[in-house]
């Protein structure tokens, strides 16, 4: 049997972000240079998507916030029917992977003449890309199913979308050709490491903590999970977990901590510890490691916007291995097709039609 092409999009991932930077350097710079144009002068910007495409948002709300400006990511599926009131003179980035996922194209036709959207999507011919006011085509390779180039791919889109607000662009392109230029290295040192099973005899949900940027790795980290393996995971912020949830951990637990450089590592290195010492198995994902303590996944080190990108990849790592360790087909889909144009049931393929 041939390697699952979950483990190929993984593996392809410096060629995936390679074109995705070649794109947004040549042919798609205009658009990413005229999105930022639009975000600096908005008042008031909403970043929109589901599943991936909105926890790869996640990083972009950070940095547009730092910089002033007054920015909120909402899912779009509540955004579509609470939100409403919130269209208008505003800046919308609608992000989707395929830019047919129903609550974006339902959203795409309510917000009518109320607002400027910029569409983020990975297909220039989809829904998305061709009724957007701007439209930024991310250019990454394409995914069987689960979200893995096209990820790290948004992610670095959207990055080089925050650089040309904040006038960092030929900045940020200049750190992300060194970052993939280490990264396929990076990578195989990941698959080839073989300590993942006693790390991940699993008898309780996984959770992944984080903060600030990292939050959105926190919750794509649950949702690889989720998707890859089958198996219950939820990313929480670091802070809420110390307020209560804490009092979960024993020997059953298995967390991830990201603690990537910046102002609150050493909170979420301590948080790590913590856990450790109440029994919990704790992987710290981020520039390292420390001798003793918990387990540490060290990254690549890197400038801070391309931090996400860059520790999710641990992540994808370990939800591919817990795949193969609970015998699956890994890669596929149960229940979810990889565009979602119904919001009201799933297909059900097997069920008896009925006379109306």
């Amino acid at each position: 049997m041939g390697n699952p092409r979950l483990l190929t999009d993984i593996q392809s991932q410096p060629a995936s972000l390679q074109a995705v930077l070649s794109h947004q350097t040549g042919a798609g710079s205009a658009a990413v240079l005229e999105a930022g144009r639009l975000i600096r002068k908005a008042g008031r910007v909403i970043i929109t998507g589901m599943g991936a495409s909105l926890f790869g948002s996640i990083p972009l709300e950070y940095l547009l916030c730092e910089q002033g400006i007054d920015a909120s990511v909402l899912e779009s599926g509540e955004m579509l029917h609470y939100r409403r009131g919130m269209y208008r003179d505003t800046v919308i980035i609608m992000v989707s992977r395929s830019g047919e996922s129903v609550e974006i194209a339902k959203l795409l036709a309510q917000v009518g003449d109320g607002a400027t959207v910029i569409g983020v999507s990975n297909d220039p011919a989809s829904m998305l890309a061709q009724g957007a006011d701007c439209s930024i085509h991310i250019g990454s390779l394409p995914d069987e199913m689960v979200a893995i180039q096209s990820y790290t791919g948004t992610l670095l889109a959207l990055g080089l979308l925050g650089a040309a607000v904040t006038g960092e662009f030929e900045y940020l392109v200049a750190q992300a050709e060194e970052v993939i230029g280490r990264l396929g290295g990076y990578i195989e040192g990941l698959l080839a490491s073989g300590d993942w099973n006693e790390f991940l005899s699993l008898s309780a949900p996984v959770h992944l903590l984080a903060r600030g940027p990292s939050y959105g790795s926190a919750l794509e980290g649950a949702l690889l999970f989720n998707e890859t393996a089958k198996y219950p995971a939820c990313g929480i912020a670091a802070a809420s977990f110390r307020h209560g949830p804490v009092e979960m951990v024993d020997g059953n637990f298995v967390g991830f901590v990201f603690a990537p450089a910046g102002q609150t590592r050493e909170l979420n290195v301590s948080l790590a510890s913590d856990l450790a010492y109440f029994g919990g198995r704790v992987c710290v994902v981020g520039p390292g490691p420390r001798t003793g303590g918990p387990r540490w996944c060290e990254t690549i080190p890197v400038t801070a916007p391309l931090a996400p990108l860059v520790e999710i990849i641990p992540v994808q790592v370990a939800a591919l291995r817990l795949a193969q360790m609970r015998g699956l087909k890994v890669g596929e889909f149960r229940y979810t097709p990889q565009v979602t144009r119904d919001e009201a049931r799933f297909s059900r393929p097997h069920e008896p039609v009925t006379a109306q």
